[in-house]
C-alpha cells in the first residue's frame, strides 16, 4: 500500500472530486482502499483542497487520473512515492 496526498483546487475539487466518474466498486477494483477528503473547507475557492488517498500503486495512477491532476509537481512527486512503493515490493499491495 501506498499514501499520497494530491492538493486539488477548489475548484477542479468541485467538478472532479464531488462527484468522481467512478463508483465506489470501482475504486476497490482499482485498488483504492481509503480516500480522506475533508469537509471544512465550505465554498472558499481560493484554497487547494488536501485529497488522502491510500491504496495500491495501480489505485493511486488510477485516482491520479480521475481527479485530472496536470500538475506536474504533483505529477513527479506523485511518480516518486510510487516508485519507493514498488521499491518495497508492493507495486500490487492491496489488489
Amino acid at each position: 500500500m501506498a499514501e499520497f496526498t494530491f492538493f486539488v483546487d477548489a475548484d477542479l475539487y468541485i467538478t472532479y472530486g464531488a462527484e468522481l466518474p467512478a463508483t465506489e466498486a470501482d475504486l476497490q477494483d482499482a485498488g483504492i482502499r481509503k480516500v480522506d477528503i475533508p469537509n471544512e473547507y465550505g465554498a472558499d475557492l481560493g484554497l487547494r483542497i488536501p485529497v488522502r488517498v491510500e491504496g495500491s500503486v495501480q489505485g493511486l495512477r488510477f485516482y491520479a487520473s480521475l481527479l485530472g491532476i496536470r500538475d506536474e509537481i504533483q505529477l513527479e512527486e506523485l511518480d516518486r512515492v510510487l516508485r519507493a512503493a514498488e521499491a518495497r515490493g508492493e507495486e500490487s499491495a492491496g489488489e
